[in-house]
């Protein structure tokens, strides 16, 4: 996604959604800037842990429930 594109899309979220964005992003910039050179795969996996575990940011949209998955077959 361009730069261009995500100033657009942040238009179309409320202030309290786009706050969330711009402190998610801020949080990765800083580990970024703190990361080694050399980060091995396990290290790098390590760092991302939290983003990826049950109940974070990244997994709050998620469909938990595979029955429900069934349900959107018909949508596309």
């Amino acid at each position: 996604m361009s730069k261009n594109e995500v100033l657009e899309a942040l238009q179309y979220l409320t202030p309290e959604e786009t706050l969330e964005v711009i402190e998610v992003a801020s949080h990765l910039l800083r580990q970024n800037i703190a990361l080694p050179k050399n980060l091995s795969l396990v290290q790098a996996a390590e760092r991302m842990r939290s983003f990826y575990q049950i109940g974070s940011e990244l997994t709050q949209w998620t469909d938990e429930d595979p029955e429900e998955f069934q349900d959107y077959q018909n949508y596309a």
